[in-house]
């Protein structure tokens, strides 16, 4: 068979475009390759310690985030109920109430010991402030009737007491602690208010509030 010029050169061009094909695809598919093994590679060992150790630093602040939340439900509504209960026994020895008026009205001391205090007040009636420290409770007494819880609404498992036993502290003109009844001028209230034992740990509240009364002797 006679193979002109003309011929030959057109199956010189056709061998070359095969190859070139055969090139492109053959590279395509390698650089296919090299993207799927690159997609299928795991985390390197720096990688896995960097997650673990982010995921740690997460719990922990997880963990103080609980804690602080379990905090506010169960220890702040307790803590409140005890400075509300310390604030009002004081409010009620200090200033009185509808029923009587307290100890800032006072003009005669009768009776004065570490934890109960009979006055007279300027309206001429008698009234005792008597901590019992057995029972952990506060009580008031109006003239001739019947003692009576203060605050009314504390609850059976909240107890008073004084500072170091102590609810009431005396002084003189000189403001020397003094025991004479017929002395005082001033009275001092240190009042423990506590949920339990107090424990902030086990969620349990506990207020302690002071305050000193001028004893003014009305006439």
């Amino acid at each position: 068979m006679k193979i002109t010029r003309t011929r030959l050169k057109a199956l010189v061009i056709l061998s070359g475009a095969k190859d070139l094909t055969l090139r492109f695809f053959s590279r395509r598919g390698r650089d296919q390759n090299d993207g799927y093994r690159c997609k299928a590679q795991g985390f390197t060992l720096i990688e896995t310690i960097m997650v673990i150790l982010i995921t740690a630093l997460l719990s922990i602040a997880g963990i103080h985030i609980m804690k602080f939340v379990l905090q506010n439900s169960f220890y702040l509504p307790n803590q409140v109920q005890s400075d509300l209960v310390a604030a009002e026994a004081i409010e009620i020895m200090v200033e009185g109430d509808s029923a009587a008026k307290g100890l800032r009205f006072c003009k005669n001391v009768t009776t004065a010991s570490a934890n109960q205090v009979i006055v007279t007040n300027q309206d001429g009636i008698v009234i005792s402030y008597r901590l019992d420290t057995g029972t952990g409770k506060l009580y008031r007494q109006i003239g001739a009737a019947a003692e009576a819880m203060i605050p009314y609404y504390m609850a059976s498992d909240m107890t008073l007491s004084g500072v170091g036993g102590t609810l009431f502290t005396y002084y003189d003109s000189a403001d020397a602690v003094t025991a004479v009844a017929a002395n005082i001028r001033r009275i001092n209230i240190d009042l423990i208010a506590k949920q339990g034992a107090g424990s902030s740990d086990n969620y349990q509240g506990l207020s302690q509030q002071s305050t000193s009364i001028k004893v003014n002797k009305y006439l």
